[in-house]
């Protein structure tokens, strides 16, 4: 026989999940097992070290096991707290919440309280009066926010699903289109978060679904998703859901990792444009099988843990997304987030360095300009005794107005990409934009295949709603038509 996996503990101060076949405790639970050999695996989050106990349980008897776990790092304490920025899990329960936020040691839980259609006790103009609050503390550094929100409309082939949109931080709910109601545009609805809730963040569980193209030119999103609910303890669900798939260069070279390598390319180009994203985490808890906080968030708050705290440092880029390592990157000083100006007639070169400190293998750390690998780390050989600590550093002088930012790249059990990555420090040299012709036509060929499917002629119920759609369709493009124009003007970009 094979072995068996037991989630179902007999204390019902527990909570099982079934996805993940584990479940999060108080502290004290009763596990009922079988006569033989039995391997106890407890862990919490990513900053404790994992513990595994071979056990021998007699036929008819008990056996008592006291686990403690020790913390490898505390984040904290350097001003950095943990988020999962995509959880379904536990939402009508308070306490199962304040349970997971300890047990997977997430500081901010961000619960989804309406996901598409759930919407028992809420109007359409306000959120129901919780009698704990809209924000609860399991304890001071852990928080359970519920003003949040999830509008998911995907599937299909290539171009054909519309996108995730991840409202956190709402004051009024935005309305759900009516059934699987492709109108109106993403974008429609992340204007109505912004004017109705104007310092909500807005996020994508993944950069390259179809309609983020315009959401992103139109200046709707706060950050992306690129450790995200695709990537799994021990497998990767591949591309596919109606997500765009512009061509790329060398994507034939990718194989099983295109995901992989599409999300960050996508998030490049993005930031190749100038426009200014976070770089956040989420592993949709509920849905996939994985537990809270396999892929998350860390931002770098100022001051104490509260939600508007949260938000304003994701607003602000100061985070990094994780599926494991703990990763840093600082220029000139300056952390991620930072703008720095530098002058090609007055300013000397600029230092980026990149800290990565992780308990497990880690294949390469790498420095990014621009989407281009600029400095690398290859970390195959150091297996960590205790703690794997690196860095990796690299002294230039900047030429053009661009972005630096850092990657830990590591493989999961299925054999697949996993990594921990920074937002950008952002630099503008002699004033001038960020902008590229080359990814701007990538963004412009995106929005023309989008617009080939919205003119299906069962894409929309009305024409009138398909000219609404095709409206904001072309003002984006026309951010990217300016941004092309602007590239070849100041930086002699061609195509």
């Amino acid at each position: 026989m094979g072995s068996q996996r037991v989630f179902q503990p007999s204390s019902e101060s527990c909570t099982p999940y079934a996805r993940d076949r584990s479940f999060s405790s108080q502290g004290r639970f009763t596990v009922p097992l079988p006569a033989g050999k039995a391997v106890v695996h407890v862990e919490r989050g990513k900053e404790y070290r994992p513990v595994e106990r071979e056990v021998v349980v007699p036929a008819g008897g008990t056996v008592a096991l006291d686990v403690t776990l020790e913390r490898w790092v505390d984040m904290v304490e350097e001003g950095w707290y943990s988020a999962d920025l995509h959880c379904h899990f536990g939402v009508r329960d308070v306490r199962v919440l304040k349970q997971l936020a300890l047990a997977d040691d997430v500081n901010l839980e961000p619960i989804l309280t309406l996901w598409n259609h759930q919407r028992e006790g809420l109007s359409d103009k306000r959120w129901p009066d919780w009698p704990h609050g809209a924000s609860v503390y399991a304890d001071p550094t852990h928080l359970v926010t519920l003003r949040n929100q999830e509008i998911e409309r995907i599937g299909g082939g290539p171009f054909e699903s519309v996108g995730a949109l991840l409202m956190f931080g709402l004051t009024v709910p935005v309305e759900m289109p009516p059934g699987n109601s492709r109108y109106p545009c993403d974008a429609v609805l992340g204007r109505m978060a912004k004017r109705n809730s104007p310092a909500c963040v807005i996020n994508t569980d993944k950069p390259i679904w179809s309609e983020n193209v315009v959401g992103v030119a139109l200046g709707l999103f706060d950050c992306v998703q690129v450790c995200h609910n695709h990537y799994h303890r021990d497998a990767t669900l591949p591309l596919g859901w109606g997500m765009a798939t512009v061509p790329e260069p060398g994507q034939d070279d990718w194989g099983d990792d295109e995901l992989f390598h599409r999300t960050n390319r996508t998030y490049y180009h993005f930031l190749n444009c100038g426009f200014k994203l976070a770089a956040t985490g989420g592993t949709a808890m509920g849905v996939m099988p994985a537990p809270l906080g396999y892929c998350r968030t860390y931002a770098k708050l100022q001051g104490p843990l509260t939600e508007a705290n949260y938000l304003k440092a994701i607003r602000a880029g100061r985070t990094f997304a994780t599926s494991g390592p703990m990763l840093t990157l600082t220029a000139a000083g300056k952390d991620v987030g930072t703008e720095i100006r530098h002058s090609t007639e007055r300013s000397g070169s600029l230092l980026v360095k990149a800290v990565l400190r992780s308990i497990q293998p880690i294949g390469r750390l790498e420095l990014i300009c621009n989407g281009r690998i600029i400095k690398t780390a290859d970390l195959r050989d150091r297996l960590p005794a205790s703690m794997l600590t690196e860095s990796v550093a690299k002294e230039f002088v900047p030429t053009r107005s661009g972005w630096v930012a850092a990657r830990a790249i590591f493989t999961a059990p299925d054999g697949c990409l996993r990594q921990a990555h920074t937002s950008p420090v952002y630099i503008t040299v002699d004033g001038k934009p960020t902008a590229s012709k080359r990814d701007a036509e990538f963004m412009i060929r995106w929005i023309d295949r989008l617009a080939e499917v919205a003119r299906q002629p069962d894409r929309y119920e009305t024409a009138e709603q398909r000219s609404q759609v095709l409206t904001v369709f072309q003002e984006a493009r026309k951010v990217y038509e300016n941004i092309a124009s602007t590239a070849a003007r100041l930086w002699d970009d061609e195509s």
